[in-house]
């Protein structure tokens, strides 16, 4: 995760004025480390080794920006999860992916890190929550 945002300028960052660019340009390469880490795992983590990249999370962080500008420009209160998720877990990453299995899980991570409960007021979203460790999505 470390090594894909370090990768990010400040400009890349400022490119979109909608509230939730950052923060789920954050989620995707939280995912985007998932993916790539359960190859480490053989058999456990992918039934087939596939070759995520940087252009994975390249492409998805473009359609962030794509998606999200236009919502921002058009006013529009409700984020286009249907479709990012859609783009991204299917078409970037899925696109390499040939097992069904993998395919179910992979698309399983991206409907656990992205939806409306991210920006949820009254409960806060955690990737991980153990005893005193509060892992929330940063702002």
């Amino acid at each position: 995760m470390k090594g894909t945002l370090s990768k990010l300028m400040d400009k890349d960052l400022d490119i979109c004025n909608h509230y939730a660019f950052k923060p789920l340009v954050y989620v995707v390469s939280f995912f985007h480390a998932i993916v790539q880490d359960r190859r480490k795992y053989g058999k456990i983590g992918w039934n087939v080794s596939y070759d995520f990249n940087e252009s994975d999370f390249r492409i998805s962080f473009h359609l962030l920006n794509l998606y999200l500008t236009k919502a921002y420009v058009n006013k529009d209160e409700v984020i286009p999860w249907n479709s990012l998720t859609y783009l991204i877990g299917e078409a970037m990453y899925g696109g390499r992916v040939t097992d069904d299995f993998d395919r179910r899980a992979l698309v399983t991570y991206l409907d656990e890190y992205m939806g409306d409960f991210l920006f949820d007021k009254n409960r806060e979203f955690f990737f991980a929550k153990v005893e005193d460790i509060n892992y929330p999505l940063p702002k």
